[in-house]
């Protein structure tokens, strides 16, 4: 059972508020927190229902796909597992296979992985 008290007093002099409310033992403006947080948690939890899950950040690489053909910077440096300005640099330098498209810079795989093989087949391990 809900009980509410008013606190208010009358009289001159007092400390009181007069439009102060008691619901359960909780003063008024704690019961107002309480019911805007749920407010706001039922909000978000509409918007979310309606918008879907989020979408994926467009900073991050993407994931290397096998089949692709063609590859980024980004995803040449995860195929790699290196640095992507160390792609930009190798790729800069002539180092590394690549095309440029305007002022994107793309990669096939095919010739990667033929520059890959060419590498094992130069380096001489002394030991």
């Amino acid at each position: 059972m809900t009980n509410i008290t008013n606190q208010g007093s009358t009289s001159a002099g007092s400390d009181t508020d007069p439009d102060l409310v008691i619901i359960d033992g909780r003063h008024d403006r704690d019961l107002l927190r309480i019911i805007a947080l749920g407010a706001l948690h039922t909000g978000v939890a509409y918007l979310r229902q309606r918008l879907g899950p989020p979408a994926a950040a467009t900073s991050e690489p993407t994931p290397t796909d096998p089949d692709r053909e063609v590859m980024t910077a980004d995803e040449v440096a995860a195929f790699l597992g290196v640095d992507r300005n160390t792609v930009y640099d190798y790729a800069g330098r002539g180092v590394i296979p690549h095309q440029r498209l305007g002022k994107r810079i793309l990669f096939r795989r095919g010739a990667l992985r033929s520059w890959l093989d060419s590498c094992r087949a130069t380096s001489t391990r002394k030991g």
